[in-house]
């Protein structure tokens, strides 16, 4: 499910931006990019992460900066002068003027000399950043919820679909097998019209009632009506639901492929051809849900 969450703390001269983004996915992917002071703590955000969320692609960006007095970091002369000298002899060695930016010159390696964190500071600032971690999530997690309800919505409006076109063809069945009745003794009379063969009224009704009972689809409506059940009950739980719909959306769509196999009759066809469509929403809209 898709969502956004953002924290920031600024104390001690430093600032602290937590962002997390989350799109959709069958499984649990973490993409985190954090500064070189938090690498050994990459593994327990992970943690933090997972237990929030099950499924989805997350991307997990945190940031640090100086503030106030403690970001006029020193600079290094030596580096800076280097820089320049070298960047000089290369234009006069091709023969152009080259002109660097001041924020340029200051974002190459070793210009700003870097401040050393000690580990009791280091210690404080993984505290802050795992305080605005968890308060980041809270936001994503916010705007996730909002998303499932409308995602739960629309899966329920498509399941009411499902049971009306179930009850549809459940009704119209009975027309569709006494019209193909009717084909079947149609086609046989025209094949033997010219021929002396007589075929009985008792094995004429043996076939149509085999064709009768091949046709039926009434297990696979009534396990299309379960299913649908057990979609609303998933959906008014509270926790991830996601597999478990996933799973029931399969499980539909291979009953409507049953269903599209027995049937003959052209009016119940094009009825199951809405219910593939139905159910094929259902499918698109279950991958997601968490």
């Amino acid at each position: 499910m898709t969502g956004y969450g953002q924290a920031r703390w600024e104390g001690e001269g430093r600032v602290v931006l937590v962002e997390l983004r989350s799109v959709n996915g069958r499984f649990f992917k973490l993409s985190s990019r954090v500064p070189h002071e938090l690498g050994a703590a990459e593994h327990e955000f992970e943690k933090i992460v997972r237990q929030r969320i099950d499924r989805g692609s997350v991307d997990l960006f945190v940031k640090i900066e100086l503030a106030g007095a403690r970001a006029a970091r020193p600079v290094n002369t030596d580096a800076l002068e280097s820089y320049v000298r070298q960047i000089r002899e290369v234009g006069e060695k091709v023969g152009v003027t080259v002109t660097v930016s001041a924020e340029s010159l200051a974002a190459l390696p070793g210009v700003l000399d870097s401040e050393e964190m000690g580990s009791e500071e280091a210690e404080a600032l993984l505290a802050q950043v795992t305080a605005a971690l968890g308060r980041a999530l809270d936001e994503l997690d916010t705007m996730r919820r909002i998303e499932g309800r409308r995602l739960s919505d629309e899966l329920l409006r498509h399941g009411d679909a499902v049971e009306s076109l179930v009850a549809a063809i459940e009704a119209a069945q009975p027309d569709g097998q006494r019209r193909q009745k009717e084909r079947l003794i149609e086609r046989v009379n025209r094949l033997l019209g010219d021929t002396s063969i007589v075929v009985g009224e008792a094995e004429l009704a043996r076939e149509i009632a085999i064709y009768a009972d091949r046709s039926s689809v009434d297990e696979e409506t009534a396990r299309l009506r379960s299913h649908v059940h057990q979609l609303r009950e998933a959906l008014g739980q509270d926790g991830p639901v996601g597999r478990r719909l996933e799973f029931l959306a399969q499980e539909m769509h291979r009953e409507v492929n049953t269903m599209s196999a027995k049937v003959g009759d052209i009016g119940v066809a094009r009825q199951i051809a809405a219910l593939h469509i139905e159910v094929d929403k259902i499918r698109e809209q279950v991958l997601n849900i968490e």
